[in-house]
């Protein structure tokens, strides 16, 4: 019996070290395939406000595990008004950091000077860097991804202000962003959350 190989193995051979060449590149590529990117309705917040930043911001959100600072002021000699809605999306401005998600609506103003207000947000790609002081985002879209859209909806009520709860839907975020969406178990984990507080 020969030990050579035949040639039917030297072709398997040529085409496992080719699937395995294929393999590295892909994972050796700064884009991951399918990498998350925002889609959805355009939001446009009060015409009589005008955004001067988004950034990276150090303080603590009840509305998310990562805060970002948006930085308004009134175009009018008085103070106005609006919200930014659960299921906005923020882009980045730079591919090395994450697009960021708003699950929670949040109201801000715009006074006649600069105007800080804190937004709790949430990572949309996990293998990308979370938000630092220096990274700088745009409003983006409203989702139309129908996982997220769930999300939001699932969590309109629920108080996620403790931080266990929070990274609970950090993960359920990756699971629609980088996975294959969320499990029965994990809406039903989410539909178990403590509702919020009313006032």
């Amino acid at each position: 019996m020969s030990h050579f190989p035949t040639r039917k193995d030297a072709m398997k051979n040529t085409v496992l070290r080719s699937a395995i060449a294929l393999a590295l590149l892909i994972l050796a590529c700064d884009l991951p395939i399918g990498e998350f990117e925002p889609t959805g309705t355009q939001f446009n917040i009060d015409s009589d406000i005008n955004v001067i930043s988004i950034t990276g911001n150090p303080d603590l959100s009840p509305k998310g595990p990562f805060t970002l600072g948006i930085t308004l002021a009134s175009k009018t000699s008085s103070t106005e008004n609006d919200v930014l809605p659960a299921g906005l999306l923020l882009k980045r401005r730079t591919s090395t950091t994450q697009h960021m998600l708003l699950l929670k609506p949040h109201a801000v103003a715009a006074g006649t000077s600069n105007t800080l207000t804190k937004l709790g947000s949430f990572c949309c790609n996990q293998f990308r860097a979370s938000p630092d002081a220096g990274d700088t985002f745009d409003i983006g879209p409203i989702t139309d991804n129908a996982d997220l859209q769930e999300l939001v909806s699932l969590l309109q009520h629920k108080d996620i202000s403790n931080g266990t709860h929070m990274w609970m839907v950090q993960r359920a975020v990756y699971m629609v962003t980088d996975s294959t969406g969320l499990t029965q178990a994990y809406v039903d984990s989410i539909n178990a959350l403590p509702a919020e507080p009313t006032h």
